[in-house]
């Protein structure tokens, strides 16, 4: 019995010295905006490349189920999200604060074809 306890234990300690940090969800944007600034950050949960609208004007894109990260000074921007190719989009105003992310978390609307539901939140 408590050989098949081993595994387990080793498996964890290769873990933790392998600096593996699964649990710490804090460290999942590698960004720091630069000083003075905030930085919007564009999560995609899809398998869209989505091209990304600051102000009516076109940043990059952000490509399928990666991150994207813009710095901005702090304000209010208006962000249009639009699937390249495609029919789904998204349009919204968020705030971007000094010195924090503002994280645009992007996945398929569910039962509706052509829109996108985006979750804000700040880091």
């Amino acid at each position: 019995m408590k050989l098949s306890c081993l595994p387990l234990l080793t498996l964890g300690g290769i873990l933790l010295a392998a600096g593996c940090h699964w649990w710490d969800e804090g460290d999942d944007y590698d960004h720091d905006p630069p000083s003075g600034c905030g930085s919007l950050v564009v999560d995609n949960h899809t398998d869209d490349d989505i091209s990304v609208y600051v102000n009516g004007v076109s940043t990059n894109k952000a490509p399928e189920d990666d991150w994207r990260a813009y710095d901005l000074r702090p304000g209010t921007y208006r962000v249009v999200l639009e699937q390249r190719g495609g029919d789904h989009s998204f349009s919204g105003d968020v705030d971007i604060l000094e010195g924090r992310l503002t994280i645009l978390d992007v996945q398929f609307a569910f039962g509706d074809p052509y829109r996108y539901d985006v979750f804000i939140h700040y880091d």
